[in-house]
């Protein structure tokens, strides 16, 4: 009789062992399900490549319209079409929905500011820019550096 009553309390304690170690491995595989798309993310974002041009703009939005001038790494000039016509833009938010429609995204927007002052007057001036980026091979980025650098 003993012996039945400590085999019972020992298959319950057994059980209950049984139980949590299920739980735990059901907690671990969501964890690692959870984790694993991240990892991997991690891994392909760091081989991408990608070809920048820096952004600046010119022009009055009500006169002339807003021009755009691209830093490509090789020389700055004013945006162009197919032509060799200036592109003018309505607003901000239309040139920077004409590139991303030609397949860039916008990295990073900033500002610089430059100016002097002499005997208690002076002027700035401050000019704003886009970075914006577009996926390239190790191919096209290796070309466009060595594009770049003057000789």
């Amino acid at each position: 009789m003993l012996d039945d009553m400590f085999d019972c309390i020992i298959t319950k304690h057994n059980l209950k062992n049984l139980k949590t170690n299920i739980v735990m491995k059901k907690i671990a595989i969501v964890i690692l399900l959870i984790c694993f798309p991240m990892v991997l993310s991690a891994q392909s974002e760091g081989s991408k490549h990608y070809i920048y041009n820096i952004l600046t703009f010119s022009g009055s939005l009500k006169k002339e319209g807003f021009k755009v001038d691209v830093d490509n790494g090789k020389e700055i000039e004013k945006l162009k079409d197919e032509n060799g016509k200036t592109i003018k833009f309505k607003t901000p938010a239309a040139a920077l929905m004409y590139f991303i429609s030609q397949g860039w995204e916008l990295y990073v927007n900033g500002a610089t500011s430059e100016g002097a002052m002499v005997n208690g007057i002076g002027a700035s001036e401050t000019t704003s820019y886009w970075i914006i980026r577009k996926p390239c091979t190790q191919e096209e980025f290796d070309k466009t550096v060595e594009d770049g650098i003057r000789k």
